[in-house]
């Protein structure tokens, strides 16, 4: 089969490949076929270089799997997770032969305390449990709020009639301006979009959580991940409470299963921030995104506790594990030894530890 696996940190001399071997899959117009997305995702990361486990056949890239740095503080101590992203086999070359390379080049990986994944499918699921014999912790959570429930209805096969969107969406929509109003004449929150000074910012993301798992939050790597990204458009909206700057909530708007979906993808601050602040947030957000045409709001994420489990709230609606179309699964393995405990209870994930939005 003639394969070559070499474990290499990504430089600009993988750029132009990484692209090639996306267009093959998902065509030119997808973020990872673009190579100023690439750039931006693998060599501009504050947080550490990113490394490549790499097929390549008489010198051509026709595999790779890459390992994203990421940081996460546990006690104040920092470790540097290996979060795999990437996962991609030219359709030539897919089989158990380069399928086994890569399992061996991602034993290999070295510098990372340990490896972190969060497989979006069944089949992603099965290659970690499988082959990686890697354990899955918990599954991310997911909460929806159908903006135009016509719409929704209509995308589903169980709505026909267009006539009847108007009827079936108004008094839900004014029910959603309504709790946002309510919210807002409650809160004591108040809800910006200007960025902050850089040393406000780090003096709101200095905060100890304490035994909580919390991926590393900086100026930095918020200016690098909501400001920077050449693809990805993110509207970051900032929380103060009198006038002190005490957390930040991030959307983005994307076409997901033909709807056009408001994701939640952040929500971060300092611990002692109210409930009903976040709340508010949520809410203004969720309301705009309403008024300017979006069909659904969602959070995908640990909302056990934290920022995300004080934003969902009405007319956010958890999701029973047996109605998701996929489950989102939290793999993760130690390289060194095992530096804290990784469960459902103590690991904050949001979107924006994530790549894919």
């Amino acid at each position: 089969m003639d394969l070559e696996l070499r474990i290499e940190r990504v430089g600009e001399e993988h750029i132009e490949p990484y692209a090639r071997l996306s267009r093959v899959e998902y065509g030119d117009q997808a973020a990872v076929s673009q190579v100023n997305h690439l750039r931006w995702k693998f060599i501009e990361n504050p947080q550490g270089p990113s490394v490549g486990i790499h097929l390549y056949k008489h010198g051509e890239l026709v595999a790779r799997m890459v390992a994203l740095t990421r940081q996460f503080v546990h006690r104040q101590k920092r470790y540097k997770a290996a979060h795999i992203v990437d996962f991609l086999v030219h359709p030539n070359e897919r089989g158990m032969a380069s399928l086994l390379q890569l399992v061996i080049g991602l034993k290999q990986l070295s510098g990372f305390d340990f490896l972190l994944i969060m497989a979006p499918n069944a089949a992603g699921a099965a290659v970690w449990e499988k082959f990686v014999k890697m354990h899955g912790y918990f599954d991310l959570d997911v909460a929806v709020a159908p903006l135009r429930p016509a719409a929704v209805l209509q995308t589903s096969g169980k709505l026909r009639s267009g006539p009847l969107a108007p009827i079936v969406d108004w008094p839900w929509r004014l029910f959603i301006a309504a709790a946002t109003w309510l919210g807002s004449r409650l809160g004591n929150a108040q809800i910006e979009t200007e960025w902050p000074e850089t040393s406000e910012l780090e003096q709101m993301l200095s905060a100890d959580w304490g035994d909580r798992v919390i991926g590393l939050r900086s100026a930095a790597f918020l200016q690098w991940r909501y400001r920077r990204s050449p693809v990805f458009r993110y509207k970051v909206f900032f929380i103060r409470e009198k006038g002190i700057l005490r957390g930040y909530f991030v959307t983005r708007r994307a076409v997901y299963d033909g709807m056009d979906c408001l994701f939640i993808v952040d929500a971060f601050g300092r611990p002692e921030l109210r409930a009903d602040a976040w709340r508010t947030a949520s809410l203004s957000n969720i309301s705009q995104a309403s008024r300017d045409g979006a069909e659904m709001a969602i959070i995908l994420g640990n909302t056990g506790w934290g920022p995300l489990c004080a934003s969902r709230t009405v007319p956010l609606f958890a999701v029973p594990p047996r109605y998701l179309p996929r489950k989102t699964t939290v793999y993760a393995q130690w390289i060194t030894p095992q530096g804290f405990e990784i469960c459902r209870d103590n690991f904050y994930l949001a979107l924006g530890d994530s790549d894919v939005i």
